[in-house]
């Protein structure tokens, strides 16, 4: 058999065609002289339908693939290169992909998003409703549109647009997909971009002076809780752990959150310093009111000793609820939040835990890093040296 390709097939029609030219001149002879013929010309049909029709259907088959192919790679350049930020959501709000527009806005990776909830990039309050509008949009309800306030990336001013959703069956696939646009609410497309060149110089001049401001943040911050801890008067456990979240509440975190763990793991929560605004409706009673044991990332940071870093939080649970069933997370505003665990010794059990919220309000330090997480560490572990002797068990 000669080659697989067309070329090849087209051949072998060639071939087949002649052969049967061949069989038609036998219909002239006698009677008694055709049932060679005969048995020559059922042999070619069961080669046309054995061999020629399924090497036709796969040639098809592949002509049809080639095209497909094509076409979704053209969607897909046509997709990058659109003038406004796009995203392709599954039903439930997860990212299957960004462009180059969206990407920026979001201050990620485009590989970095995929597979996220697009809801982690939102100020809390707006999740529910992106979910619930998502889902009505893959289900054939209609497009929608809603405007949210978008986490800010990096100590970047906040960010508030209208999206734009819009059901896409992506070829393929028996599901909907939706279509989400960003745009500044109420307006068309967004202003023109600067020039390249201009725009590179620009972010490498912020992200020089965003580098710097994170040193300085750093050092302020070893130099604030040190002052506390050198000055606290007592090496009582209560009054250490309320210095320290005093000290950190402000050059690095907007809320500073302190458990003590007993001799038999309880946790109790002995300090909470927070925004001012959050004592006026109530979000830091509620914090300083919750049992820390409903708390999930407290309670695996005392009980086995692992620092949690997290970057728009997409489990809205993950710091327990208050008495009526809200979300701290969300009443709190919460962008970004660093749990650690504090030791008397490196190789002790935790006897405190310490939580740190960043709210993301326009112009403040962007999400916690992991090299602030390592400075906070050595903070913990100072902060672990200063605690007085273990506590017993509470009656």
């Amino acid at each position: 058999m000669t080659g697989g390709g067309r070329d090849g097939f087209g051949e072998e029609l060639a071939d087949f065609r002649a052969r049967v030219r061949e069989l038609e001149g036998v219909r002239g002879l006698p009677p008694d002289r055709r049932l060679r013929a005969l048995d020559a010309a059922l042999t070619e049909l069961r080669y046309a339908a054995d061999v020629l029709g399924p090497r036709h259907d796969e040639l098809a088959r592949r002509t049809r693939a080639g095209a497909d192919r094509q076409e979704e790679q053209l969607l897909r350049a046509l997709f990058q290169r659109l003038p406004l930020p796009v995203a392709l959501l599954d039903r439930d709000g997860a990212i299957r992909r960004l462009n180059q527009g969206a990407a920026r806005l979001l201050g990620v990776g485009a590989g970095y998003a995929t597979g996220r909830s697009l809801g982690a990039f939102l100020q809390p309050a707006d999740r529910p409703a992106l979910r619930t509008q998502a889902a009505a949009v893959a289900r054939g309800d209609g497009d929608r549109s809603i405007v949210v306030d978008l986490v800010p990336a990096d100590g970047a001013p906040g960010d508030r647009r209208q999206l734009t959703l819009v059901a896409l069956r992506p070829p393929g696939e028996t599901h909907h997909a939706v279509l989400t646009v960003f745009q500044a609410p109420g307006h068309g497309a967004p202003p023109p971009r600067p020039a390249a060149a201009a725009h590179g110089a620009c972010d490498d001049a912020r992200r020089a002076l965003s580098e710097a401001t994170r040193e300085t943040l750093l050092l302020d911050t070893l130099d604030e809780v040190t002052a506390a801890l050198l000055t606290a008067g007592t090496r009582e456990p209560e009054a250490v752990l309320e210095a320290v979240t005093r000290a950190l509440r402000g050059p690095i975190a907007d809320w500073a959150i302190a458990d003590l763990v007993a001799g038999d793991g309880t946790l109790r929560r002995v300090a909470v310093a927070a925004p001012a605004a959050a004592g006026g409706d109530g979000a830091a009673a509620a914090v300083l009111a919750q049992d820390p044991a409903s708390c999930p990332v407290v309670v695996e940071a005392a009980a086995g000793g692992v620092v949690t870093v997290r970057v728009r939080p997409e489990d809205a649970a993950c710091f327990g609820h208050d008495e009526e069933g809200t979300a701290l997370i969300a009443r709190a505003a919460v962008a970004s939040l660093v749990c650690l665990p504090v030791r008397r010794r490196a190789d002790a059990e935790p006897a405190a835990v310490l939580t740190l919220f960043r709210t993301g309000e326009p112009g403040g330090p962007g999400p916690f890093s992991m090299p602030e997480a390592g400075v906070l560490e050595r903070v913990a572990r100072h902060t672990g040296l200063a605690l007085g002797p273990p506590l017993s068990s509470r009656p």
